[in-house]
């Protein structure tokens, strides 16, 4: 007869999560997909930098600004020293003149890109007359004119990218207290379908008494009336996130009729 010798019951489980992880071990140390990974150093594919290496598009010369009336204050951004205006935002930001246009810098990567940016002028009396300025948007994000602005509040024209799926307006004049953002007009669609990518656009504001007219390339596009901020500081605006250029920004104060 043979001599058998039995295992313990209490033995086979162990033995049995034993073989067990051994297997997910074999499992785990076969190269996964067909991709053999060496060891050492992580290897960084060739392409990685494909988007980063693609040259960007040439900016273009803005048109010129023609016509000034006396008083206008006007920034071609050609090198010289921007005494007369001023930044506002609560991001890390840095506003720059450069190749002859204005442009952000965001200056911390973990500084919030989605707030307000303002670039305006220090002279904040200006009552009724125009603010304009080329805009040269690059990356979809809200674009416009500010004017009337103080501690108190501003009033914002926003322009948005021309998207054909989205039927929404695509330029609004707003008032804009602390936080508080109120729509006091919108452009139908038929009168304006939105901006387009890298090319400059001329957009004005025009402030007359208790009324504000938008146009966009030499066409009115929409006008509010709102009494709530009667004069300030004014000039451009968009979002901290690098995503337009600015050119030619003038502001022509006029008297009130």
């Amino acid at each position: 007869m043979l001599n058998k010798k039995l295992i313990p019951v209490a033995v086979i489980p162990v033995l049995a999560l034993l073989l067990l992880v051994g297997a997910m071990m074999s499992v785990a140390a076969q190269p996964k997909g067909g991709i053999n990974v060496p060891p050492g150093d992580m290897v960084v594919s060739p392409n990685a930098n494909m988007a980063n290496d693609t040259p960007k598009k040439p900016v273009p010369a803005a048109p010129s600004l023609t016509g000034a009336l006396p008083g206008a204050v006007a920034e071609t951004f050609d090198g010289s020293p921007l005494t007369a205006w001023r930044g506002i935002t609560d991001s890390a930001i840095k506003w720059v003149a450069q190749d002859g246009r204005l442009q952000e810098y965001l200056a911390v990567a973990d500084e919030p890109a989605d707030v307000p940016a303002l670039f305006v002028s220090t002279d904040a009396n200006f009552t009724n007359g125009t603010t304009e300025a080329y805009v040269y948007p690059t990356a979809g994000s809200p674009v416009g004119i500010v004017l009337r602005g103080s501690d108190q509040g501003y009033y914002r024209v926003t322009i948005f990218p021309n998207v054909t799926s989205n039927s929404q307006p695509k330029a609004q004049i707003e008032r804009v207290v602390g936080n508080r953002t109120t729509v006091l007009a919108q452009a139908p669609i038929s009168a304006y379908q939105g901006y387009a990518l890298e090319q400059w656009q001329h957009v004005v504001a025009a402030a007359q008494g208790n009324t504000i007219i938008v146009s966009v390339d030499g066409k009115q596009i929409m006008s509010a009336t709102d009494s709530t901020f009667t004069k300030g500081w004014a000039g451009v605006w968009t979002l901290a996130d690098q995503g337009a250029s600015f050119d030619n920004l003038r502001i022509q104060p006029t008297a009130a009729r």
